[in-house]
């Protein structure tokens, strides 16, 4: 069988990509301030409340925790 230029199958070009690497672990002193993690969830709280304030739109959640961040840092 005679396969014209056309029917070629063109060659790839192969790419190796590597395994991301592993996240680190947590923070031994994020992990032993008990304050740390109720100060998250105020600034969840806050963050959420921030977000219904403005109707719920979606799009701003960077600005919503940063915004409830310096509210809690005010008080």
């Amino acid at each position: 069988m005679i396969v014209s230029k056309a029917q070629k199958q063109p060659k790839l070009n192969r790419v190796v990509v590597a395994a991301p690497k592993p996240l680190p672990p947590i923070s031994i002193v994020a992990a032993s301030e008990p304050h740390a993690s109720a100060s998250q969830r105020q600034i969840r709280e806050l963050a959420f409340e921030n977000f219904e304030k403005r109707g719920s739109e979606p799009g701003h959640d960077q600005q919503d925790w940063f915004r409830a961040e310096r509210q809690i840092l005010a008080q």
